[in-house]
Protein backbone atom coordinates (compact mmCIF):
# COMPACT_ATOMS: atom_id res chain seq x y z
CA UNK A 1 0.00 0.00 0.00
CA UNK A 2 1.57 3.38 -1.09
CA UNK A 3 2.33 5.78 1.25
CA UNK A 4 0.63 9.31 1.18
CA UNK A 5 2.05 12.23 0.77
CA UNK A 6 1.15 13.45 4.07
CA UNK A 7 2.61 10.69 6.24
CA UNK A 8 5.83 10.90 4.31
CA UNK A 9 5.92 14.43 4.96
CA UNK A 10 5.03 13.73 8.87
CA UNK A 11 8.29 10.79 9.01
CA UNK A 12 10.54 13.18 7.38
CA UNK A 13 9.00 15.99 9.68
CA UNK A 14 9.40 13.70 12.88
CA UNK A 15 13.16 12.32 12.02
CA UNK A 16 14.45 16.31 11.79
CA UNK A 17 12.89 17.02 15.17
CA UNK A 18 14.56 13.77 16.61
CA UNK A 19 17.63 14.24 15.11
CA UNK A 20 17.77 17.87 16.07
CA UNK A 21 16.64 16.51 19.74
CA UNK A 22 20.01 14.48 19.63
CA UNK A 23 22.45 16.82 18.04
CA UNK A 24 21.84 19.40 20.99
CA UNK A 25 21.66 16.99 23.57
CA UNK A 26 25.62 16.06 22.19
CA UNK A 27 26.75 19.55 21.22
CA UNK A 28 25.58 20.85 24.80
CA UNK A 29 26.71 17.63 26.81
CA UNK A 30 23.69 17.84 28.38
CA UNK A 31 21.14 14.26 29.18
CA UNK A 32 18.72 13.49 27.05
CA UNK A 33 15.63 10.97 27.71
CA UNK A 34 13.46 9.65 25.67
CA UNK A 35 9.99 8.36 26.57
CA UNK A 36 7.57 5.81 24.24
CA UNK A 37 4.05 5.15 25.15
CA UNK A 38 1.00 3.75 23.60
CA UNK A 39 -2.67 5.85 23.59
CA UNK A 40 -5.60 4.58 21.53
CA UNK A 41 -7.09 7.88 19.98
CA UNK A 42 -10.73 7.75 19.27
CA UNK A 43 -11.44 10.52 16.60
CA UNK A 44 -14.25 10.94 17.45
CA UNK A 45 -13.60 12.31 20.81
CA UNK A 46 -11.20 14.49 19.36
CA UNK A 47 -11.45 17.53 22.15
CA UNK A 48 -10.52 14.43 24.69
CA UNK A 49 -7.41 14.04 23.42
CA UNK A 50 -6.56 17.55 22.67
CA UNK A 51 -6.97 18.06 26.29
CA UNK A 52 -4.76 15.00 27.75
CA UNK A 53 -2.22 16.35 25.06
CA UNK A 54 -2.15 19.80 26.23
CA UNK A 55 -1.88 18.13 30.10
CA UNK A 56 1.08 15.52 29.29
CA UNK A 57 2.81 18.75 26.74
CA UNK A 58 2.56 21.07 29.57
CA UNK A 59 3.30 18.80 32.83
CA UNK A 60 6.48 17.31 30.65
CA UNK A 61 7.86 21.04 30.43
CA UNK A 62 6.51 21.67 27.12
CA UNK A 63 9.04 18.98 25.95
CA UNK A 64 8.59 18.07 22.09
CA UNK A 65 5.74 15.27 21.55
CA UNK A 66 5.54 12.83 18.48
CA UNK A 67 2.81 10.92 17.26
CA UNK A 68 4.68 7.61 16.10
CA UNK A 69 2.79 5.07 14.14
CA UNK A 70 -0.16 2.42 15.77
CA UNK A 71 -1.21 4.67 18.23
CA UNK A 72 1.86 5.46 19.88
CA UNK A 73 3.86 9.17 21.00
CA UNK A 74 7.21 9.98 21.90
CA UNK A 75 8.02 12.56 24.23
CA UNK A 76 11.27 14.34 24.87
CA UNK A 77 12.82 15.15 28.50
CA UNK A 78 15.74 17.41 27.99
CA UNK A 79 18.34 17.59 30.17
CA UNK A 80 16.75 14.92 32.31
CA UNK A 81 18.54 11.75 33.39
CA UNK A 82 17.10 8.23 33.57
CA UNK A 83 16.04 8.35 37.33
CA UNK A 84 14.63 11.38 36.85
CA UNK A 85 12.77 10.60 33.60
CA UNK A 86 11.43 7.78 35.21
CA UNK A 87 9.85 9.49 38.58
CA UNK A 88 8.18 12.25 36.00
CA UNK A 89 6.69 9.61 34.07
CA UNK A 90 5.90 7.68 37.26
CA UNK A 91 3.96 11.16 38.19
CA UNK A 92 2.34 11.81 34.86
CA UNK A 93 0.94 8.37 34.59
CA UNK A 94 -1.01 8.81 38.25
CA UNK A 95 -2.02 12.94 37.20
CA UNK A 96 -3.28 11.31 34.03
CA UNK A 97 -5.28 8.63 35.67
CA UNK A 98 -6.81 10.92 38.37
CA UNK A 99 -7.03 13.67 35.68
CA UNK A 100 -8.90 12.10 33.01
CA UNK A 101 -9.66 8.62 34.72
CA UNK A 102 -7.57 6.62 31.85
CA UNK A 103 -4.77 4.04 31.99
CA UNK A 104 -1.33 4.56 30.29
CA UNK A 105 0.28 1.10 31.20
CA UNK A 106 2.28 0.28 28.18
CA UNK A 107 5.89 2.72 28.16
CA UNK A 108 9.35 2.67 27.46
CA UNK A 109 11.93 5.00 28.46
CA UNK A 110 16.29 5.27 27.29
CA UNK A 111 19.15 7.78 27.90
CA UNK A 112 20.69 9.01 24.91
CA UNK A 113 24.07 7.82 24.42
CA UNK A 114 27.00 9.89 23.39
CA UNK A 115 27.65 6.95 20.71
CA UNK A 116 23.90 7.03 19.85
CA UNK A 117 22.73 7.84 16.10
CA UNK A 118 18.95 7.97 15.11
CA UNK A 119 18.37 4.14 14.45
CA UNK A 120 20.09 3.05 17.41
CA UNK A 121 17.80 5.17 19.99
CA UNK A 122 15.21 4.77 18.62
CA UNK A 123 15.74 1.07 18.68
CA UNK A 124 16.77 0.63 22.09
CA UNK A 125 13.60 2.90 23.02
CA UNK A 126 11.47 0.20 20.66
CA UNK A 127 12.76 -2.68 22.60
CA UNK A 128 11.60 -1.18 26.44
CA UNK A 129 8.54 0.09 24.97
CA UNK A 130 7.71 -3.58 23.51
CA UNK A 131 8.58 -5.03 26.20
CA UNK A 132 6.09 -2.94 28.56
CA UNK A 133 3.50 -4.52 25.88
CA UNK A 134 3.90 -7.92 25.90
CA UNK A 135 4.42 -7.51 29.90
CA UNK A 136 1.27 -8.93 31.41
CA UNK A 137 1.90 -6.11 34.31
CA UNK A 138 1.27 -2.45 33.99
CA UNK A 139 4.93 -1.72 34.14
CA UNK A 140 6.99 0.88 33.09
CA UNK A 141 10.56 -1.10 30.74
CA UNK A 142 13.55 1.41 30.91
CA UNK A 143 17.36 0.94 30.42
CA UNK A 144 20.56 2.77 28.72
CA UNK A 145 23.08 1.36 26.30
CA UNK A 146 25.58 0.83 28.96
CA UNK A 147 23.24 -1.38 31.07
CA UNK A 148 19.92 -3.75 30.69
CA UNK A 149 18.57 -4.35 33.87
CA UNK A 150 16.60 -7.32 32.55
CA UNK A 151 19.52 -8.83 31.09
CA UNK A 152 22.63 -7.64 33.09
CA UNK A 153 22.04 -6.90 36.55
CA UNK A 154 24.19 -9.60 37.84
CA UNK A 155 26.74 -9.35 35.42
CA UNK A 156 29.95 -8.25 37.51
CA UNK A 157 32.24 -7.55 34.10
CA UNK A 158 29.13 -5.19 32.93
CA UNK A 159 29.02 -3.03 36.24
CA UNK A 160 33.20 -3.10 36.17
CA UNK A 161 32.71 -1.37 32.62
CA UNK A 162 30.64 1.16 33.72
CA UNK A 163 32.59 2.22 37.06
CA UNK A 164 35.46 2.80 35.20
CA UNK A 165 33.66 4.74 32.58
CA UNK A 166 31.88 6.94 35.35
CA UNK A 167 33.28 6.53 38.75
CA UNK A 168 31.33 9.15 40.46
CA UNK A 169 28.00 7.57 42.51
CA UNK A 170 25.36 9.40 44.78
CA UNK A 171 24.37 7.43 48.41
CA UNK A 172 21.64 7.64 49.67
CA UNK A 173 20.07 7.02 53.01
CA UNK A 174 17.06 8.05 55.26
CA UNK A 175 16.77 9.94 58.57
CA UNK A 176 12.94 9.27 60.06
CA UNK A 177 12.15 9.77 56.23
CA UNK A 178 14.68 12.62 55.31
CA UNK A 179 16.65 12.15 52.59
CA UNK A 180 20.32 12.26 53.07
CA UNK A 181 22.32 12.48 50.00
CA UNK A 182 26.61 12.49 49.36
CA UNK A 183 28.11 12.02 45.94
CA UNK A 184 31.62 10.06 45.94
CA UNK A 185 33.85 8.54 44.12
CA UNK A 186 34.36 4.49 43.63
CA UNK A 187 38.22 3.87 45.01
CA UNK A 188 38.09 0.42 43.88
CA UNK A 189 35.59 -2.60 42.35
CA UNK A 190 36.36 -6.32 42.18
CA UNK A 191 34.20 -9.31 42.72
CA UNK A 192 31.14 -7.27 44.03
CA UNK A 193 32.88 -5.52 46.52
CA UNK A 194 33.10 -1.59 46.22
CA UNK A 195 34.89 0.92 47.98
CA UNK A 196 34.05 4.35 47.90
CA UNK A 197 35.83 7.17 49.95
CA UNK A 198 34.16 9.27 52.43
CA UNK A 199 34.47 12.71 54.07
CA UNK A 200 36.07 11.03 57.32
CA UNK A 201 33.26 13.61 59.29
CA UNK A 202 30.64 11.40 57.96
CA UNK A 203 31.87 7.56 58.70
CA UNK A 204 30.37 7.73 62.14
CA UNK A 205 26.65 8.03 60.19
CA UNK A 206 27.37 5.37 58.14
CA UNK A 207 29.14 3.13 61.28
CA UNK A 208 25.41 3.04 62.26
CA UNK A 209 23.40 2.25 59.01
CA UNK A 210 23.25 -1.32 57.81
CA UNK A 211 22.81 -0.34 53.87
CA UNK A 212 22.69 2.58 52.07
CA UNK A 213 21.34 2.81 48.62
CA UNK A 214 23.46 3.79 44.87
CA UNK A 215 22.16 5.64 42.01
CA UNK A 216 24.34 5.85 38.97
CA UNK A 217 24.02 8.00 36.40
CA UNK A 218 24.68 4.85 33.94
CA UNK A 219 22.42 2.49 35.26
CA UNK A 220 18.72 2.77 35.56
CA UNK A 221 17.68 1.09 39.01
CA UNK A 222 18.70 1.82 42.32
CA UNK A 223 21.54 -0.58 43.49
CA UNK A 224 20.91 -1.26 47.85
CA UNK A 225 24.34 -2.31 49.18
CA UNK A 226 24.85 -3.75 52.63
CA UNK A 227 27.57 -1.95 54.48
CA UNK A 228 30.05 -4.13 55.33
CA UNK A 229 32.95 -1.84 56.76
CA UNK A 230 32.91 1.79 57.21
CA UNK A 231 36.58 2.76 58.91
CA UNK A 232 37.96 6.91 59.64
CA UNK A 233 41.36 5.51 59.45
CA UNK A 234 41.69 5.45 55.51
CA UNK A 235 38.63 7.52 55.20
CA UNK A 236 36.91 4.11 53.30
CA UNK A 237 33.84 2.03 53.08
CA UNK A 238 33.29 -0.94 51.56
CA UNK A 239 29.93 -2.07 50.58
CA UNK A 240 28.30 -5.20 49.36
CA UNK A 241 25.51 -7.88 48.39
CA UNK A 242 24.65 -5.51 45.79
CA UNK A 243 20.74 -5.57 45.43
CA UNK A 244 18.93 -4.05 42.35
CA UNK A 245 15.73 -2.74 43.16
CA UNK A 246 13.12 -2.21 40.19
CA UNK A 247 12.12 -0.01 42.99
CA UNK A 248 12.84 2.11 45.84
CA UNK A 249 12.44 4.76 48.37
CA UNK A 250 15.09 7.14 46.64
CA UNK A 251 13.08 7.44 43.42
CA UNK A 252 9.68 8.88 45.15
CA UNK A 253 8.70 12.06 44.35
CA UNK A 254 8.54 14.82 46.72
CA UNK A 255 10.32 14.85 50.31
CA UNK A 256 8.24 12.06 52.19
CA UNK A 257 9.09 12.38 56.50
CA UNK A 258 7.42 10.59 59.10
CA UNK A 259 5.07 12.41 61.93
CA UNK A 260 6.90 13.20 65.54
CA UNK A 261 3.75 12.01 67.07
CA UNK A 262 1.05 9.72 65.74
CA UNK A 263 -1.75 11.00 63.60
CA UNK A 264 -4.68 8.83 62.82
CA UNK A 265 -6.80 9.40 59.55
CA UNK A 266 -9.70 7.51 58.18
CA UNK A 267 -10.28 6.13 54.57
CA UNK A 268 -13.49 6.95 53.51
CA UNK A 269 -15.57 6.02 49.83
CA UNK A 270 -18.45 8.23 49.19
CA UNK A 271 -19.06 9.56 52.73
CA UNK A 272 -18.86 5.89 54.72
CA UNK A 273 -15.82 4.58 56.26
CA UNK A 274 -13.60 2.40 54.42
CA UNK A 275 -10.63 1.56 57.17
CA UNK A 276 -8.45 3.82 59.56
CA UNK A 277 -4.98 3.73 60.71
CA UNK A 278 -1.81 5.47 61.73
CA UNK A 279 0.15 7.27 58.84
CA UNK A 280 3.81 6.03 58.65
CA UNK A 281 5.10 9.19 56.53
CA UNK A 282 3.73 10.83 54.12
CA UNK A 283 4.68 13.50 51.13
CA UNK A 284 2.77 16.14 49.37
CA UNK A 285 2.09 13.08 47.01
CA UNK A 286 1.30 10.39 48.93
CA UNK A 287 0.93 8.53 52.74
CA UNK A 288 1.20 5.75 53.98
CA UNK A 289 -0.86 4.00 56.22
CA UNK A 290 -0.26 1.65 58.93
CA UNK A 291 -3.39 -0.23 59.68
CA UNK A 292 -4.68 -3.26 61.94
CA UNK A 293 -4.37 -6.84 60.25
CA UNK A 294 -8.76 -7.68 60.64
CA UNK A 295 -9.16 -4.26 58.66
CA UNK A 296 -6.52 -4.99 56.06
CA UNK A 297 -8.20 -8.77 55.47
CA UNK A 298 -11.57 -6.69 55.26
CA UNK A 299 -10.21 -4.59 52.61
CA UNK A 300 -8.62 -7.28 50.90
CA UNK A 301 -12.18 -9.13 50.59
CA UNK A 302 -13.68 -6.36 48.47
CA UNK A 303 -10.42 -4.28 46.72
CA UNK A 304 -10.76 -0.70 46.11
CA UNK A 305 -8.28 -0.77 42.99
CA UNK A 306 -8.73 2.49 40.89
CA UNK A 307 -11.09 3.82 42.84
CA UNK A 308 -11.35 7.14 44.44
CA UNK A 309 -11.51 7.65 48.34
CA UNK A 310 -10.99 10.61 50.48
CA UNK A 311 -8.62 10.79 53.00
CA UNK A 312 -9.15 12.53 56.14
CA UNK A 313 -6.43 13.42 58.92
CA UNK A 314 -5.10 16.38 60.71
CA UNK A 315 -1.45 17.81 61.19
CA UNK A 316 0.16 20.47 63.60
CA UNK A 317 0.67 23.76 61.64
CA UNK A 318 3.62 26.20 62.79
CA UNK A 319 1.35 27.60 65.91
CA UNK A 320 1.26 24.75 67.16
CA UNK A 321 -2.24 24.29 66.47
CA UNK A 322 -4.38 21.30 64.47
CA UNK A 323 -5.23 21.93 60.46
CA UNK A 324 -7.90 19.34 58.50
CA UNK A 325 -6.45 17.96 55.17
CA UNK A 326 -9.46 16.42 53.33
CA UNK A 327 -8.34 14.66 49.87
CA UNK A 328 -8.72 12.47 47.14
CA UNK A 329 -6.70 9.52 47.49
CA UNK A 330 -6.54 5.79 45.37
CA UNK A 331 -4.50 2.78 46.50
CA UNK A 332 -1.35 2.30 45.48
CA UNK A 333 -0.38 -0.87 46.86
CA UNK A 334 -1.20 -3.11 50.35
CA UNK A 335 1.79 -4.53 51.65
CA UNK A 336 1.36 -6.46 54.92
CA UNK A 337 0.08 -3.52 57.32
CA UNK A 338 0.82 -1.10 54.88
CA UNK A 339 -1.16 1.24 52.68
CA UNK A 340 0.44 3.07 50.12
CA UNK A 341 -2.21 5.87 49.12
CA UNK A 342 -1.74 8.34 46.10
CA UNK A 343 -3.31 11.40 46.99
CA UNK A 344 -4.39 14.34 44.52
CA UNK A 345 -4.45 17.32 46.88
CA UNK A 346 -5.70 20.80 45.78
CA UNK A 347 -3.84 24.02 46.00
CA UNK A 348 -4.49 24.78 49.41
CA UNK A 349 -4.14 21.40 51.16
CA UNK A 350 -1.03 21.16 49.32
CA UNK A 351 -0.01 24.64 50.80
CA UNK A 352 -0.98 22.73 54.26
CA UNK A 353 1.52 19.81 53.53
CA UNK A 354 4.17 21.40 52.33
CA UNK A 355 4.26 23.81 55.53
CA UNK A 356 3.93 20.54 57.66
CA UNK A 357 6.93 18.89 55.77
CA UNK A 358 8.95 22.27 56.16
CA UNK A 359 8.38 22.48 59.69
CA UNK A 360 9.30 18.47 59.74
CA UNK A 361 12.92 18.84 57.86
CA UNK A 362 13.43 21.81 60.14
CA UNK A 363 13.33 19.60 63.31
CA UNK A 364 15.02 17.30 61.66
CA UNK A 365 18.07 18.63 60.24
CA UNK A 366 18.41 19.81 63.80
CA UNK A 367 18.34 16.40 65.09
CA UNK A 368 20.07 15.10 62.73
CA UNK A 369 23.10 17.26 63.74
CA UNK A 370 23.09 16.21 66.92
CA UNK A 371 23.15 12.90 66.56
CA UNK A 372 26.38 13.59 64.09
CA UNK A 373 27.52 15.40 66.57
CA UNK A 374 26.94 12.36 68.99
CA UNK A 375 28.53 10.05 67.05
CA UNK A 376 31.50 11.97 66.13
CA UNK A 377 32.48 12.18 70.12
Amino acid sequence: MPVSKEAQITNYLNRGIIEANIEFAKTHFSPLSIVKFHYEVDVEDGFFFKDLISYIHSFSDFNSILQQPNDTFIIFLKDCKLHQAKSIVNQLVRKVKSQFGIDITKIGITLLDSEDDYKSLLDRLDKYYIMSKLSSRRKIFYGTKDFDFYESQNDKQVLNKIFKKLSEIKLYNFYQGLPITEVVKIANFADGIIQVSLDPIKIPFYQNEEFTFIQHDLIPVIIKAKIIKAGPARSLMVLGKLEFLDSSPVERSGIRVEPEKEIYASLAKDSKKVTEGSIISLSENSVVLHVKPDNITKLLEKPLWDTELTLQFQIPTQKSFLTVIKTKAYIYSIVNEKIVLNISPNTLIKSKLRNYISLRQGDLIVNLKNVIRRYSN
